[in-house]
């Protein structure tokens, strides 16, 4: 018996080796040797509806924003509701009357 990490493919109807399954999953996925983190861009071309002008920059179409007051959507912080907190005592009540009538 071989010890390691066996994973069940649905495909063969049999245990095989985590590399060998992991290496048959994902044959199909184009990736790159080299791996690297995606970069986001700053660069972008945009006409401010605030002041006409046209911006290549994220960072100073939004300074532009904050400098007039304006907010823009999509960026302002979510503020989640607190969660209610759990009345111990109607499900105590609630387990305690579904174990009488269960018999228990």
């Amino acid at each position: 018996m071989t010890f390691g990490l066996w994973i069940y493919d649905k495909a063969s109807g049999e245990f095989v080796p985590a590399d060998e399954y992991r290496a048959r999953k994902w044959a199909d996925v184009a990736t790159s040797d080299l791996p690297c983190p995606t970069v986001i861009s700053d660069y972008v071309e945009v006409k401010s509806m605030v002041d006409g002008q046209m911006y290549t920059s994220k960072r100073a179409l939004r300074q532009s924003y904050r400098e007039r007051g304006y907010v823009e959507v999509g960026n302002e912080e979510q503020k989640l509701p607190p969660k209610p907190k759990p009345d111990r005592r109607k499900i105590r009540e609630s387990v305690e009357k579904a174990f009488s009538q269960a018999g228990i």
